[in-house]
């Protein structure tokens, strides 16, 4: 009886002993981050030659998350591919240092493709990036190197269906989210 107490006892010491030595270790080292702005953006989207307001428009608003948003509403004839030779352009106002930018597709923000057929984005004369309802969220074009002072155009292209009923003319029948993603 007693050998087995002297076991057991040994036994717990050694389940003990080896709990602490897997034991995990935490150390907190303190960083501290300041967050500062040098102000606007160095790339920024401006409004195109095409963009006088009446078939192409585009504006500006802060977003409640605090992001820059720029709006570009583009009307196209029903059953006729309409093409904008510059909706908008991607400009480099940084003074020093050139950025390289693309266009990113990041999915339908609200409608559906019921009636547009395809939007179709060029980034200079690169492309066209044509985004439908099979495009996948994440595809890209680009990229283009914008040297300070630089801009590219964005030429579109946008389908809409002839069957399209009179009842949606006018009316936003989708919204996607097409991101200038720049990098320098």
């Amino acid at each position: 009886m007693q050998l087995k107490r002297t076991t057991l006892t040994a036994l717990l010491i050694v389940l003990a002993t080896l709990s602490f030595a897997t034991a995990a270790i935490t150390l907190t080292n303190i960083t501290e981050w300041h967050v500062q702005t040098p102000g606007t953006p160095p790339v920024v989207k401006v409004k195109g030659a095409d963009a006088t307001g009446s078939l192409l428009s585009v504006s500006t608003y802060t977003a409640s998350d605090g992001t820059n948003r720029t709006v570009i509403t583009i009307k196209g004839y029903t059953g006729d591919p309409t093409y904008y030779s510059e909706a908008i352009k991607i400009c480099n106002t940084y003074g020093t240092s050139p950025f390289s930018v693309s266009l990113k597709y990041n999915g339908v923000l609200s409608g559906s493709w019921t009636y547009v057929k395809y939007l179709k984005l060029w980034l200079g004369t690169l492309g066209p990036l044509t985004i439908d309802s099979s495009t996948t969220v994440g595809a890209t074009l680009g990229s283009v190197t914008l040297n300070p002072g630089d801009c590219v155009s964005v030429p579109a292209e946008v389908l809409v269906d002839a069957n399209t009923p009179s009842s949606q003319w006018n009316t936003d029948l989708i919204t996607i989210e097409v991101d200038v993603v720049s990098t320098g």
